[in-house]
């Protein structure tokens, strides 16, 4: 890519998904950036998605971006590859870069105990209310220290059926892997242990059935199919007061705020046996063949500085990696009340999720073996104990040899 502009400016690409919103957001923190220093510029890819295709392209091609986000997932299947430089020297001369870090985030971006990607943000998973529903029933706002038998009860409690078509769901949920490794963990089950996949496992089971009875048993939450038919998301469910209960993560915070027309809030996920939240989070990674890694680095130190995060979190995107930002009022803003959100700190999972990552087959594992059984299950096409055997015969056998 080209390293040098007409003006002789240094040039560094940076690229990254999400939505418009997110886009904007970023080209204001970039303009910030040059202004701050006039002797370069950004230059900004927005790849709205098909992200990793994108990425992986570029990799094949030698044509990487110098800065670029990896899933939180992914920093072992792109270290491997040989293309992100190794950020180790660059945290040392620069400190701030993993200043008072959330415990346990920054394993997500090691590989063979070298830091390849930095946190930019993690968004915790909350469970969002409709408060006007719950006034109409009569039922108090649930406080953060619920638990699952207590959510389940009102998933179907807030169920309306009218003339036999059911008119208001309780909840609904999401089926990808953030959403049931909660349900999971909460559990204190282990979907993915010792190397291999895990999911035949009681406790795992006794989570993902929570999830199918509400699903199929009790019809408190639309199934996949369902919402498929009605012709819009859950969020959107949610977001036309068609449901009580809404688990998702912060990223829609923004998009709440300006979108519901009712009165809302959130609180932290119920506990089972214990309390898990998944860590879902951008991370930066710097190319390994950038002609300017320290005008890189240069540009993510801007990115995870107080004004650069003030630009992109006020407005409620994420939550910032650096545990004294958590009760800046420009960069954890509120509504909804933000207590819930920093409590979320104190358990993510470094654990279950950060094995399964490390595996270098994560994003195989989901979409191949994991996703298809479990929404054929939450379908009522097959049962919970049919679904996890499937999953781990099949992933045991292809990828966890």
């Amino acid at each position: 890519m080209k390293t040098t502009s007409k003006e002789g400016k240094i040039e560094i690409s940076f690229m990254g998904w999400g939505n418009e919103q997110e886009r904007e957001l970023y080209t204001k923190v970039f303009k910030e950036f040059e202004t701050k220093n006039p002797g370069y510029k950004v230059n900004y890819i927005y790849v709205p998605k098909d992200y990793d295709t994108k990425l992986k392209t570029m990799i094949i091609g030698n044509t990487m971006p110098d800065v670029f986000y990896i899933g939180e997932n992914l920093a072992t299947e792109y270290a491997k590859s040989g293309k992100l430089a190794v950020l180790d020297p660059y945290i040392e001369k620069y400190p701030e870069l993993v200043a008072n870090f959330v415990p346990g985030l920054l394993e997500y971006g090691k590989y063979q105990g070298k830091q390849y990607a930095i946190p930019k943000d993690w968004s915790p998973y909350a469970m969002y209310i409709n408060k006007d529903l719950f006034k109409e029933a009569g039922i108090p706002i649930p406080t953060s220290d619920w638990t699952m038998e207590e959510f389940m009860d009102l998933a179907q409690n807030l169920t309306i059926t009218e003339k036999g078509k059911i008119t208001q769901y309780g909840a609904a949920l999401e089926t990808w892997w953030a959403p049931w490794s909660i349900f999971v963990g909460n559990e204190g089950g282990k979907w993915f242990k010792n190397g291999k996949s895990n999911f035949n496992d009681p406790t795992v089971i006794k989570g993902l059935k929570r999830m199918y009875d509400l699903f199929q048993t009790y019809k408190a939450a639309p199934s996949p199919a369902a919402t498929k038919q009605a012709g819009m998301g859950q969020s959107q469910m949610f977001e036309t007061g068609k449901v009580a209960m809404f688990p998702t993560g912060r990223w829609m915070v923004p998009t709440y705020r300006q979108a519901l027309n009712f009165e809302w809030t959130a609180v932290e996920m119920p506990k089972g046996v214990t309390r898990i939240t998944p860590v879902s989070s951008g991370q930066l990674a710097v190319s390994n063949e950038s002609e300017h890694k320290e005008a890189a680095v240069k540009l993510l130190r801007h990115v995870l500085s107080k004004d650069g995060l003030k630009g992109i979190l006020g407005l409620g995107l994420a939550m910032p990696t650096n545990t004294q930002f958590f009760d800046d009022p420009d960069i954890v803003t509120a509504p909804p009340e933000v207590e819930p959100y920093k409590a979320m700190a104190d358990y993510l999972d470094t654990e279950v999720q950060l094995e399964a990552a490390r595996s270098g087959h994560f994003s195989e594992y989901m979409e191949k073996y994991v996703t298809p059984e479990l929404d054929a299950a939450f379908n009522g096409k097959q049962t919970i104990e049919e679904a996890v055997e499937n999953i781990d015969e099949q992933a045991n056998t292809v990828l966890f040899k």
